[in-house]
Formats: C-alpha cells, sequence, structure tokens
C-alpha cells in the first residue's frame, strides 16, 4: 500500500470565468480529487429545504459515485459560484442545472481518458462508484485517471446528461444529510461559532423601529453618554458611526448590560405612516400602475354581467418570526476579513460589506452557517454589519446577537398587500369579466447599516415585485390584471410566496364566490376555465384523495354544539420571479376546518396537500417541504398580523405575534404525483401558495360567511358571524409628553378639605417653633475599632441590618451596598438616601454611638439636622438597646466606602429641614416596644420585628396629608415606590385570606401557593429576611396572622382549585388573550411543569384583585429581574417589547379572566404611561 508521500495529489475541476474577481479568476463546480473525494459547489444557501442532500444526489449520478462519497459545499464566497440569492425555489430548478451539467461533464471527461487507458470504446465501459470498468474486466478508478494531474474544463453548456430511465440515486428517498447532527446537537450553528480572542457586541437601534426611508434614517443621533457605562467590568468600546450604535466587552453578558444601561439621545421622531388601517395606508401610498394582461374586452363585459361582483381581499403585515434572534461573527484583522453569517444571499451581503467598509470584495470572505430564521429574514442579514463595524472599530473578532425585541422590531417583514378584483356573472353562470389590481409595497430591505452610517441614502426604492401569479391561472375571455407598484412603507423582504400567496387568495376566493353565485360545485367550476391538462390531473387526484364531495350549493352543516365544520378547495401554479417569470411546481389543498360559533376560533383538522414537482430529486425531501408549508401558511392564515402604533412596529415578542403551536397542526396528507419524466420544478414555496384561500372557502363552507381579510382572528370571526361590519380602530391619543421628575406638586394643592389646611399651619407653626431649639451636634470621634465587639454581637447586628432592610435602601442601583445615593421618590420630591459605611468623611465613621442612637429613635443627624421620615425612625425607635449597639457594631465593623450623597430635590416647603420638628411633634413617638402581656411570646416577638426595624407598615399602612402613618389604618394598604402594598390585614383584597403558614411561606422562600411571588420592592426585602432564623420569621407569621381571620386550609385549598378550574383559559378570542398565552401562559397555566422553579397561579394572585392595576403593570413591565430565592427563577420584563396599548390588553384580559367577580379596572391605559413615564425603574 502506497506511503501518506506517495498519494496522488491531483484533482480535476469543472469550472467557468468568474463574472467578479481578478482576470483569469474563475468558479468552481465540482472538484473531483485522485483520493476520490467529490465536492460540489453552489452558490445557494440551505434553509431547512434539504437542498444539500438534492445537490448530492443529483452530483452522484451524474457522476456515478455512491452519494456517501459526495460533500456538497454551500455558500462560502471564497470557494463557491456566485448565483445570486436564495430565493423563489430557484436552487434545483435552475442554479442546479450547471452543477448536473459540470458533474456529466467530468464524467464524460474520465469516461473518455478511460478509453484511452484501456483501449477500448466508451460504449463498452461501465461505471460503479467511480471506477470504470470494460467489458474484459480491465478497471480503472477516477482516481488513477487523475493522478497528479491538475486537469481544469470549461463548463460546457452542450453537456449530455443522463436519461431518467437511466437514473438510479435521483427519484430516490435519501435521509437529509444535516439532521443528524442537528438531532444530537453536534452542528455548530452561527450562534455557536466561537474563534480565537473573540469578543462580544450589542448594537443599539434607534427609535424609528421598522423603518428604512426618510431623511431622519442615519441622522437622528443626537449624543452618546459613553460615562453612563464606566462602571460595567470588561467594556472595551462604544462605537458610534451616524446612527449606528454598538458595544463592546469581554463577556456576553456585560455587552447585554452596557446595550441596555447606554444612554442615547435621539432627535423627535418624524410621524410615520398610519398603519392602523392596513388598506387605507396602501391605497394612500403613491403607486405606479403596471399593465401586465389585458384580454377581450373587459369593461364592456363588467357592464354587461348579469351579476357583477366587485370585492376587496386584504393581505396583512407578517413577521419571519425567527425562532432564534439574529446573530454573526466577523473578524477584521491584518490577515483578511471574515464573517460567520446565516445569510441565504452570501454574495450580495458581501457585496454590501465591501460597501460598507470601503474594501474590495475580493478581500472579504463570508461563511455561511446554519441559522435560525427563514426564507427572506436572512435575506436582510443586518447582524454581519453590525459585526464588521464593531470588530473594525477594535481591531478583533465580535460576536453580536439581536435581542427578541430588535429581532421583531427591524426584522424586514413580509409586506401587506391589497387585492380588487371587480367582475361578475352572466346569465349562465359564465365568468363575465375578471378586472384584477394589486397594491404590493416593494421588499428591497438594504442592509441596515448602510443607512444608519450614511453609506447609501435612505431612499425608498420601488420594484417591480407584486406581479408573481398576479394572472389567474384560468382561461377567462375577459381579463385585465394590473400591478400597482409602490415604494415600501416599512422594511420588507422576501417571504415565502412572495405577492403570490397573497395575490392567489384573492384568486381562489373570488372564484368560489363565483361558484357559489353559479350554484356550481367549486372544483367543478375551476375546471371550466383549466386548460392546463397537469392542473387538470392534479385537482382531480386532490379531489379523489380528500373524498370531495360535489357541493353545487352550501348546505348548512350540523353542528356540533358550538362548532361548525366546512372544507374549501384551492389551487395556484406559482409563478415566480421577473415578470412574466416561470412556473415551480403545482399545488392545490383541500382544507377541512372547525370553527366554534361561541369563541369564533378557527381550527384546521386536515390538509390534503397536492403537488406535482416534476422530478422528485428527493420524494421525502419534497414530502417534507410540502408539509413545513402547510404549517406554516396555516398559521399564517390563522393569526400571524404584525401591528403597528404611530407607524412604528409593536409586535416586539412572541405574545403581541402568536405563531401556531404543535397541538394546533392540521393532520397533513400528502399527495404527491409521478412526474419524474418532467424536469424538476422549485419545491421550496408552491404549496404554501394556496393555503389561505383554501381555509377561508372552508369557513365560508362552515359557516356561511365570507372572509376576505387575514388572519382569521377569533374576533373577526365573531364580527362576521354577528353581521358586523370591520371598524377603523380609534386614532391613538398623541404620544404623551415625558414627565418632570423632578417637579412635584404641593401634597394640598388638590385638596379641599379644611383640615388639610389646619394641619399644614400647624406643622408650619410648631416646626418655626421648633427650630429655635437648641439641637446640638454631637462631636465627631475617631473611626470606631470593630475589634471592641464580639463576633456574636455583629453577627447578631447583621441579623438585624437584614430585617431592616437596610442594604434595600442604602446602596444605589450599580453602587456599593450601604454606600447610599438611592433617590426615593415621595410626593415632596427626591430623598436621597445616605451613606451608612464606616467612612469618616461621607458615612458614618465619625458617629458614636450616641449619635447613632439619636438618629435611629429621634431622626436626628449627627451634625444635628433633622433627617426626613424616609428614614422610617418612626419605626426604629421601637428597638431595644441591645438590638441598637448590636446594628451599630455590625455598621462600624464594615468596609468604609468614600460616596458622597447627593443632594434632595424637595419642593418648598418641604426642602425646610427645621418644619420637621412640627412634624415629630404631631406624629413620632419614640418609645422603645412594648410586649402585650395579654399575647404570647411568639406574637410579641413577631410584633417587635413587625413594628420596629421590620417597619412593615411604613410601606403598607395608608399615610395622611403630611405623609405620617394613619395609626387607624395599620396594614392597611399604601403605596411605595410607585407600588400597591397592600393590605396585610382582613381588608386585603385576596381572594383567599392570608394565613400564618402562607405568610411564613412568603416571607421564608418569597413565595406564597395561593397569594403570589414577591416582586418589586418587597423581592429584595424577602431576600435579606433569609438572614433571619425560622423561629424569627415564624413569629412575624404569627403576628400579621393576627389580623386576618382564623384560617381553614382545607377550605382554603377547595377554593383555590375552585378559582382555578373556573378561570382556566380555553380560547383567546382577544388580543389580551393572545399576548397571554404568547407571553404568560408558558410559565402561568395552572397544570404545567414549574419552568422556573415556580409556577404562580394568576387566579389566586392578589395583584388581579386588587382596586388598582398598578402593580400587575409594574411586574409586567419590569418583570422579576432578582428574585426573592433563586429558586423562584426569573420573570422577563416587557416594557421594551409591549407597547401601552399591548399591556393595557393585556392587563384587561388578565382581570376579565382571572378575577371576573371584581369590577373592571378604569382608566388602564392612562395607568401604564403614567407608571412607564414616572416610575420606570
Amino acid at each position: 500500500m502506497a506511503g501518506p508521500e506517495q498519494r496522488m495529489r491531483g484533482a480535476l475541476s469543472v469550472v467557468r470565468s468568474a463574472v467578479l474577481g481578478a482576470e483569469g479568476a474563475f468558479e468552481t463546480f465540482i472538484t473531483v480529487t485522485a483520493e476520490g473525494s467529490v465536492n460540489a459547489y453552489n452558490g445557494h444557501v440551505d434553509l431547512g429545504t434539504g437542498i444539500r442532500t438534492a445537490l448530492g444526489q443529483i452530483v452522484a449520478e451524474e457522476l456515478d459515485v455512491s452519494f456517501a462519497r459526495v460533500v456538497v459545499i454551500l455558500g462560502d464566497t471564497a470557494v463557491v459560484p456566485n448565483q445570486g440569492a436564495t430565493i423563489a425555489s430557484e436552487t434545483i430548478q435552475i442554479t442546479a442545472v450547471p452543477l448536473r451539467k459540470a458533474a456529466a461533464q467530468a464524467r464524460h471527461f474520465l469516461l473518455s481518458r478511460a478509453a484511452e487507458r484501456l483501449e477500448l470504446p466508451v460504449d463498452d465501459l461501465t461505471i460503479e462508484d467511480g471506477l470504470i470498468r470494460g467489458h474484459d474486466n480491465r478497471s480503472v478508478s477516477y482516481g488513477e485517471l487523475i493522478a497528479d494531474e491538475t486537469i481544469r474544463l470549461e463548463l460546457a453548456d452542450d453537456v449530455q446528461v443522463k436519461a431518467v430511465s437511466a437514473y438510479s440515486v435521483v427519484g430516490k428517498s435519501v435521509p437529509r444529510v444535516d439532521l443528524p447532527a442537528k438531532a444530537t446537537g453536534e452542528l455548530v450553528y452561527v450562534h455557536d461559532v466561537r474563534v480565537p480572542g473573540m469578543l462580544h457586541g450589542r448594537v443599539v437601534r434607534p427609535p424609528y423601529a421598522g423603518v428604512d426611508a426618510g431623511p431622519f434614517v442615519g441622522t437622528s443621533l443626537i449624543a452618546v453618554d459613553e460615562a453612563s457605562v464606566r462602571d460595567i467590568p470588561g467594556l472595551v468600546a462604544v462605537v458610534r458611526i451616524g446612527d449606528f450604535v454598538g458595544v463592546v466587552a469581554e463577556r456576553e453578558e456585560n455587552a447585554i448590560k452596557a446595550a441596555a444601561q447606554l444612554k442615547v439621545s435621539w432627535k423627535p421622531g418624524p410621524d410615520l405612516t398610519d398603519l392602523s388601517d392596513i388598506e387605507q395606508a396602501l391605497r394612500a401610498n403613491p403607486s405606479t400602475p403596471r399593465q401586465l394582461i389585458d384580454k377581450g374586452d373587459v369593461d364592456a363585459a363588467i357592464k354587461a354581467a348579469a351579476k357583477p361582483m366587485q370585492r376587496t381581499y386584504l393581505w396583512p403585515y407578517q413577521m419571519h418570526g425567527s425562532i432564534g434572534p439574529s446573530c454573526a461573527v466577523a473578524s477584521y484583522g491584518d490577515d483578511g476579513i471574515r464573517v460567520w453569517s446565516g445569510t441565504q444571499n452570501p454574495h450580495i451581503l458581501r457585496g454590501d460589506l465591501a460597501l460598507l467598509i470601503q474594501r474590495p470584495e475580493s478581500e472579504i470572505d463570508v461563511i455561511r452557517m446554519e441559522a435560525a430564521g427563514c426564507y427572506g429574514r436572512n435575506c436582510a442579514d443586518d447582524v454581519s454589519a453590525d459585526a464588521l463595524l464593531l470588530s473594525r472599530a477594535i481591531g478583533k473578532p465580535v460576536r453580536v446577537q439581536l435581542t427578541r425585541e430588535q429581532e421583531h422590531a427591524w426584522e424586514p417583514k413580509g409586506t401587506a398587500q391589497l387585492m380588487d378584483v371587480n367582475g361578475g356573472l352572466n346569465a349562465d353562470g359564465s365568468v363575465a369579466a375578471y378586472d384584477f389590481s394589486t397594491r404590493y409595497p416593494s421588499n428591497g430591505a438594504p442592509t441596515l447599516a448602510l443607512l444608519l452610517t450614511g453609506r447609501i441614502a435612505p431612499e425608498a426604492a420601488m420594484f417591480e415585485m407584486g406581479d408573481r401569479t398576479a394572472i389567474p391561472p384560468y382561461d377567462y375571455e375577459n381579463m385585465r390584471v394590473v400591478a400597482n407598484d409602490m415604494p415600501p412603507i416599512v422594511r420588507a423582504s422576501w417571504f415565502r410566496g412572495v405577492s403570490a400567496l397573497p395575490n392567489t387568495f384573492a384568486h381562489e376566493s373570488y372564484i368560489d364566490e363565483l361558484a357559489a353565485e353559479a350554484e356550481v360545485d367549486p372544483i367543478e367550476y375551476r375546471l371550466r376555465y383549466l386548460k392546463d391538462k397537469r392542473a387538470i390531473d392534479l385537482v382531480n387526484a386532490v379531489a379523489e384523495r380528500a373524498g370531495w364531495t360535489p357541493r353545487p350549493v352550501r348546505k348548512e352543516p350540523e353542528a356540533d354544539g358550538d362548532i361548525l365544520r366546512g372544507r374549501g378547495f384551492a389551487y395556484a401554479l406559482y409563478v415566480h420571479s421577473k415578470f412574466p417569470g416561470y412556473g415551480a411546481a403545482w399545488s392545490a389543498w383541500i382544507a377541512d376546518v372547525a370553527v366554534n360559533k361561541a369563541t369564533g376560533d378557527v381550527s384546521v383538522t386536515r390538509v390534503v396537500a397536492g403537488q406535482d414537482s416534476g422530478l422528485m430529486i428527493n420524494p421525502e425531501g419534497v414530502r417534507h417541504q410540502i408539509e413545513g408549508n402547510v404549517i406554516q401558511s396555516t398559521s399564517r392564515a390563522l393569526m400571524e398580523e404584525v401591528s403597528f402604533e404611530r407607524g412604528a412596529v409593536t409586535a416586539r415578542e412572541w405574545g403581541a405575534y402568536p405563531i401556531i403551536k404543535f397541538p394546533e397542526l392540521p393532520k397533513i396528507d400528502v399527495l404527491m404525483l409521478p412526474r419524474q419524466d418532467q424536469p424538476p420544478l422549485g419545491v421550496g414555496e408552491s404549496a404554501s401558495v394556496p393555503s389561505a384561500a383554501a381555509i377561508a372557502n372552508a369557513i365560508y363552507d362552515a359557516t356561511g360567511v365570507r372572509f376576505r381579510e387575514l388572519p382569521f382572528t377569533p374576533e373577526r370571526i365573531l364580527k362576521g358571524l354577528r353581521g358586523e361590519q370591520p371598524t377603523a380602530p380609534a386614532p391613538l391619543p398623541p404620544p404623551a409628553r415625558p414627565a418632570e421628575l423632578n417637579r412635584w406638586q404641593n401634597p394640598f394643592a388638590k385638596r379641599g378639605g379644611v383640615l388639610a389646611g389646619i394641619a399644614a399651619l400647624c406643622a408650619a407653626a410648631l416646626g418655626i417653633g421648633a427650630a429655635v431649639l437648641p439641637w446640638r451636634a454631637i462631636a465627631p470621634i475617631a473611626q470606631p475599632d470593630a475589634s471592641v465587639y464580639s463576633a456574636a454581637t455583629i453577627a447578631r447586628g447583621k441579623e438585624l441590618a437584614a430585617l431592616g432592610a437596610c442594604a434595600v435602601c442604602h446602596t444605589s442601583e450599580h453602587g456599593v451596598v450601604n454606600a447610599g445615593g438611592r433617590p426615593l421618590e415621595t410626593p415632596f420630591g427626591t430623598v436621597y438616601t445616605t451613606n451608612i459605611t464606616p467612612d469618616v468623611d461621607t458615612g458614618i465613621g465619625a458617629w458614636s454611638y450616641p449619635a447613632f442612637e439619636r438618629a435611629m429613635r429621634e431622626g436626628i443627624h449627627r451634625d444635628g439636622r433633622h433627617l426626613y421620615p424616609a428614614f422610617p425612625y418612626t419605626h426604629f425607635a421601637r428597638t431595644n438597646d441591645a438590638d441598637l449597639q448590636a446594628l451599630y457594631a455590625y455598621l462600624t465593623a464594615q468596609a468604609p466606602v468614600r460616596a458622597a450623597t447627593p443632594a434632595n430635590t424637595l419642593a418648598f416647603p418641604f426642602n425646610l429641614r427645621p418644619l420637621l420638628a412640627g412634624w415629630n411633634a404631631l406624629f413620632h413617638r419614640p418609645d422603645t416596644f412594648r410586649p402585650d402581656p395579654s399575647k404570647s411570646e411568639i406574637w410579641n416577638r413577631g410584633a417587635y420585628l413587625i413594628e420596629g426595624l421590620g417597619h412593615c407598615s411604613a410601606c403598607h399602612s395608608p399615610r395622611n396629608g403630611l405623609g405620617a402613618e394613619r395609626q387607624r389604618a395599620y396594614l392597611a394598604g399604601g403605596f411605595a415606590e410607585g407600588w400597591e402594598a397592600p393590605a396585610l390585614t382582613s381588608l386585603s383584597k385576596a381572594p383567599i385570606p392570608w394565613s400564618e403558614d402562607e405568610l411564613y411561606a412568603y416571607l421564608r422562600t418569597g413565595e406564597s401557593r395561593l397569594h403570589g411571588v414577591a416582586a418589586g420592592p418587597m423581592a429584595p426585602v424577602v431576600k435579606e429576611l433569609a438572614a433571619l432564623p425560622d423561629q424569627d420569621i415564624r413569629a412575624m407569621a404569627v403576628y400579621l396572622a393576627s389580623f386576618n381571620e382564623a384560617a381553614d386550609r382545607p377550605a382554603h385549598d377547595a377554593l383555590a382549585a375552585k378559582l382555578e378550574a373556573s378561570t382556566a383559559v380555553t380560547t383567546a378570542a382577544s388580543a389580551g388573550g393572545r399576548i397571554y398565552q404568547g407571553a404568560c401562559a408558558v410559565c402561568h397555566e395552572v397544570g404545567g411543569p414549574p419552568l422556573f422553579g415556580s409556577r404562580p397561579s394568576l387566579a389566586l394572585n392578589s395583584n388581579l384583585h386588587s382596586d388598582v392595576p398598578d402593580n400587575l403593570i409594574q411586574v409586567i413591565l419590569h418583570g422579576i429581574a432578582k428574585p426573592a430565592a433563586t429558586d423562584l427563577g426569573y420573570m422577563p420584563a416587557f416594557k421594551d417589547s409591549m407597547s401601552d396599548s399591548q399591556v393595557a390588553e393585556l392587563v384587561g384580559f388578565l382581570r376579565r379572566q382571572f378575577a371576573p367577580a371584581r369590577p373592571a379596572w378604569a382608566d388602564v391605559a392612562a395607568t401604564v404611561g403614567r407608571i412607564r413615564q414616572t416610575i420606570a425603574r
């Protein structure tokens, strides 16, 4: 056996001259090495369509080698031919043709060379897996024929390929080569790419979400405050170019944090096109009519029609809905420029990147990786350009991944489309005329970074795109078709069935309406106008497969309770590419639906999808494509629609953009007509094209109501069943002006009562009188020596500090523990918490114990100033001496931190500290806690902890006009930091009263099964309580439980089960319901697994039963980023992914669904706006 040094190193390649590149450059299609390997190169990419497998079959067939020997290389611009964008189902139908010829050409060449070597006629030779054998049994392999020679053949057009009858690989089902690695997790997706020295980047997008044309694009950035992210460890750079803003950090989590924390100022945005009424927006968009066909005399025929029929069909904006946000890695260096990308257009992207960084295309290599996304989304791989800009800025590889909100908001959408049909019937039921007009905004979607950096002008380009399948497949005597070409309204790109799917929705819905009016079976009526033999065969085969029964007149179906059942038919020949284009596969659907007339829910229960694909390279691969088309297009027909507010995309997470789930999938019966003697046709999109019309026609069969606008949501169905006409949504109010957070109204300004004024005057008089009292300063001391305190005393002080939640208030965001600086918003202004570390100059390092004790009991600073009662000394005064000394010991034993406290911003007269003497005279009693001898020891212990350092009533009791607790309403509920602190007494609005055990569970773990999870200001308090022993938590629970009715656990459990059963969500017949299903149900629906350690029941949640929606809104907007215990998991914040109206819809649904006995909240939308503007944390 030959050693490695004796291996043959030659290769045979089939090439053609490159369109771009240096003189003499070429593109390779096939390489056969002397060692026996076969590489096949194609410029398209596999988007889950199975083309890698099918192309391998084609090459194996034409080259007469085993399929296993063929390696198909896709999308790497350094080695594959430039064959344009992976679009329009063109790979097998078009770009595979030169590859097939190249393989055949290589085979002919090797056969000829073998004939010379063996001195036999070519016709006497046979090939088996690259071994050429003569009739005399002498043989020679491809490798031996190539040897050490480098052979390069110029691709010829007139190559003779194999006859179909000779196929042994093509036409046979082969398992997809990409699936094993995907199923086992071995495949490296673009999200998984890691290169040496790689850093992590994130981008900050402009506020004009989803818009890529207009003078404001690329010119709206005012300033970037780099100081706002200086505290983030490992931050490498903040990059700004025009409207492009990005951050780079050593670790991904820090890049995420920096992008969220970076303060960026933008110019006010322009008024964008109002898309609340899509039809009106499309009609108003400037357009240029382009006539595609004008046959017969359409106007005269319509005028003479016995029954004129004018109809309008509307298709919404839809989202590609990439399950994984876009990701890319770029490396800009002296050794070259490489970009690892999930694009479906590698060469086009390379051109854009070259333009972006002003470098020759030849210096850039785009390496295409498997990625999330789908057909059309990956046409605009913006994140590759983002990564390249950041890599160029720092000179190191950078990985960039978008957020979910960025993905949904900025991905170029599948555009909306408006189809008008005018026509009608003659007296004999025949079609009088067909006058079709379609409006389709263009879908160019330039690479975003080119626009944001100003490299290209943000002009709305108009393309001829709305003409795909615009001419119906029927032979109407009088027919006119006009495509109204128009610029984009919002950013849009290709989508499966681009313009053909909406056009066919109109064609096939209209002919169904004609058949119904003519009282002819819908399939029979179509066959009257179909002249294409293959189309007729397909239609008949699908009808037979589905068991279609003729229905010349619609009959009212037998109702199954509230369920109405129907079936509908639709047919299409997908015509794609530049007009007039050419046909891909023929496709026909029969869809069975079930419509719930009570809820409006539509279920597609079965689809018979027939297809004539010509020669099927891999029949099972074709079947997979048909099934995928059925699933995606059913989802698009039933539920998918992008929402907008003031022209900007608001569907920024799955709750606002639901997609079909596995339990909702129809049974799919695929019928593939055997046409192996015909050329192969594109199958990537064809099966989607009849979908919407088939479903719409089935809904009509079930209900007798025509629906001409997608999606077929429960609300739309219910309106149609009730005979309601679609109404344009009410215009939104003008955007709210940002609240001025530092301006606070005098709390007496709107109080008409005389008592309020008297109280104010008394407080002022007392304060003025008290101002002359000798509140003396206490002399500073040297920094205390912590060694004078025992370890036990310091440990006890640590527990007490946790009880008082000292660190919660005295630690600013991103600050050092207890160093102060946290702003506390009050009705009187903002108070900043002080530094309580033992720093001599800025903390309490110069405080003696008497100074500390005076502050805790009397609210007097060491220097004699009054402290504001935002510091709850009114509670701390009740603490005994030993505990105050332990707390002092603990605080002074900590490491000192130098941090000055910002100045308070309080309105007059509340900025006058001497007035606090009057306030103290009215409302403060500096008495230590005295046990109640009539109560148990554990009750008294709980009372001491709650009323003293625990200071629970500081938040959970209402306050009077001067900010003092109303003692007669102790623990009856209050507000703190924008959150409602609910009543802890029998006044609680919770559906199940608090019990000792539930209070203990809540305070110990942060969750009560019967009430909910600690959130907002309460979460860090419970987290601090973890330092306390169980007996103290139990004591607190005993004390608080005494303010509630005696617990009956079996009764509580029974009530909980009843509430959960009676409020279970069975349908989502509203926008709020769909948002719940998409964003909330996975974690909150009763009966599911606790995905993140907890599964809070919304039916039992106290916040949903409250008199005010504030807490519910707060937790939706802000989530629970730092739960009280890690076992509780994490709740995401939706403030960046839901608009005010979406939050209001969700809040309204949750209240109706889970607290049906409680009245609806008023002015929810206004409350959402207020909370977002003034209390967002």
